[in-house]
């Protein structure tokens, strides 16, 4: 089976890629239309992307599971801006929010500028250590364990989720990368590899 996804425009939309020129700014309603849209026409679900000019994917993502039946929600996930056990309640609410539409996108690169100004100084390599154990516990934590973990970049002593999501063991966790370490980590911890 294949499923096809769309691409949410939380960044803005316009017929010139890559520039604000003739740019459609970005609103709830047009966000909104574009997913009732992909949801109608049988796309699987929306990339949702994150990044400085973008709007929050995660808020994006809630905010429009009331007014779609189907359509799953692509939403980055960005470790080193947040606590894996944080980040999995958020995914579990979201998934139990959305009746197990909630898709999860790992993102550990991007523009170092970009990264540095949420407080991301790690370079490559390192990054993608950082993912690896970041991902290690919000997968265990999604999937019902108690853990403690002391890693270089994650330590955690007793972390447990107290709201299992819809979709078991959990939901699905997707990544895309071409370097070798990040061929290491989607071997290791990732559902679906994004090329």
């Amino acid at each position: 089976m294949v499923s096809i996804f769309w691409f949410l425009p939380t960044h803005g939309d316009g017929h010139y890629l890559g520039t604000a020129e003739g740019a459609r700014p970005v609103d709830h309603v047009y966000l909104q239309q574009v997913a009732q849209a992909a949801d109608r026409l049988g796309f699987g679900g929306v990339l949702i992307p994150t990044g400085r000019s973008c709007k929050d994917a995660w808020l994006v993502a809630a905010s429009l599971i009331p007014v779609t039946q189907r359509l799953r929600f692509l939403v980055a996930l960005r470790p080193g801006v947040i606590s894996p056990t944080q980040a999995a309640r958020q995914a579990a609410t979201l998934d139990r929010l959305s009746n197990g539409r909630a898709l999860f996108n790992l993102v550990t690169g991007g523009d170092p500028e970009e990264l540095a100004g949420d407080g991301v100084f790690l370079d490559h390599r390192e990054r993608y250590a950082e993912s690896a154990e970041f991902t290690r516990v919000w997968r265990r934590v999604l999937e019902g364990e108690t853990v403690d973990y002391e890693g270089k970049h994650v330590k955690v002593r007793g972390a447990r989720l107290m709201f299992k999501p819809v979709q078991q063991p959990r939901p699905p966790l997707w990544f895309g990368g071409s370097s070798e370490p990040a061929q290491d980590l989607a071997a290791e911890q990732v559902d679906v590899y994004l090329t």
